[in-house]
């Protein structure tokens, strides 16, 4: 096996597309995206002696002060669907050795989401490696769009469809985002939904590049639900491949009770399938234990919310952190508390 740095997009996307859930995160267009945000991107395939693709993963590198910063490649690696659980961990440890040969840019650690299932193959992580806090969600809920339309509704939680019944008796309307004013009202709404469940959002600036670039390229929809001229709901969807992505929602704190959010999903479920995808992925939702490592208390409304749809549960093995300096990756995460 031997690692090769991908420079051209069609070789690229012909591998990524070629697996099941699409990564956005992993996909060529998401690479040039984050480049536009000021990071540098590389791009890296393991292959065997007859050049077949075995993994490949897309890092970006984000500049810390004082330590030199990280490399991060959020959803991957990406193995093969074509490599078995058996192989994923000699693969992975192999993709890591030989990325520690390449000059890359001076880096306090490396950090991966492997996009393999729990415990498929058990050991995957090495043992020099570090679970942090998930940098992505490490469950998340997965509809299967390859059903009829009625078996899709058929599988819905009964609160599910009923909501969505009440969202249209109440005539809440959903459209696509095409106006300025649109994208405003969806900022806004990021806005208001940020400081009532008290999260920290991304920067305004960072969201209308992301929604905007995504719009244009074809890699994003913006989706608005509205009753009686006001935004109520929002929804920012990225496109990749066989799957659309849930990435970002927001919801106002007026007119609850119309249940906007319920008919936004279902109108984006609807589009998916007639468009042709195959999956729609939820994102995010709390591990089933509430002693797992990853399971947020301020999760648990939206995981029931996410778990009404009839999805699948896919748990993923998370955020690791490979320290390249383990001295100074302790004391700054472990005596200083750094978050990154």
């Amino acid at each position: 096996m031997k690692l090769v740095e991908i420079t051209k997009p069609e070789l690229w996307d012909d591998f990524q597309n070629a697996q099941r859930f699409a990564q956005f995160t992993q996909a060529w267009k998401w690479g040039e995206f984050r480049r536009s945000c000021g990071l540098d991107v590389r791009r890296f395939a393991l292959v065997d002696e007859a050049g077949a693709w075995l993994a490949a993963v897309q890092m970006e590198f984000r500049p810390k002060k004082f330590v030199g910063g990280y490399w991060f490649a959020p959803r991957g690696p990406v193995f093969s669907r074509h490599v078995g659980d058996d192989d994923k961990r000699e693969i992975f440890q192999t993709l890591l050795e030989n990325l520690k040969r390449q000059k890359m840019a001076r880096a306090l650690f490396w950090r991966f989401e492997p996009l393999a299932a729990l415990g498929h193959p058990e050991g995957l992580m090495p043992l020099s490696m570090r679970r942090i806090f998930s940098a992505n969600p490490a469950s998340t809920m997965i509809l299967d769009l390859t059903p009829s339309i009625a078996e899709i509704s058929g599988k819905l939680k009964q609160k599910t469809r009923y909501n969505i019944r009440v969202a249209e008796r109440g005539k809440v309307l959903v459209r696509l985002v095409e106006k300025t004013e649109d994208m405003d009202a969806f900022l806004d709404l990021m806005d208001e939904t940020a400081k009532r469940d008290k999260f920290v959002q991304h920067d305004r600036e960072y969201l209308r590049k992301l929604a905007e670039n995504g719009i244009a390229a074809g890699t994003a929809r913006l989706r608005l639900a509205v009753s009686a001229g006001k935004v109520l709901a929002a929804n920012l969807e990225m496109l990749c491949e066989d799957t659309v992505t849930y990435l970002h929602g927001a919801s106002s704190s007026r007119d609850r009770q119309l249940m906007a959010p319920y008919l936004l999903h279902w109108d984006a479920i609807l589009q998916a399938k007639r468009d042709g995808y195959s999956y729609y992925d939820f994102w995010g939702i709390n591990p089933l234990s509430k002693g797992a490592f990853a399971y947020k208390r301020s999760w648990e409304g939206i995981t029931r919310f996410k778990e009404g749809w009839g999805g699948e549960r896919l748990d993923l093995y998370g955020t690791w952190d490979l320290p390249l300096n383990l001295p100074l990756y302790r004391l700054i995460f472990y005596r200083l508390g750094w978050r990154s």
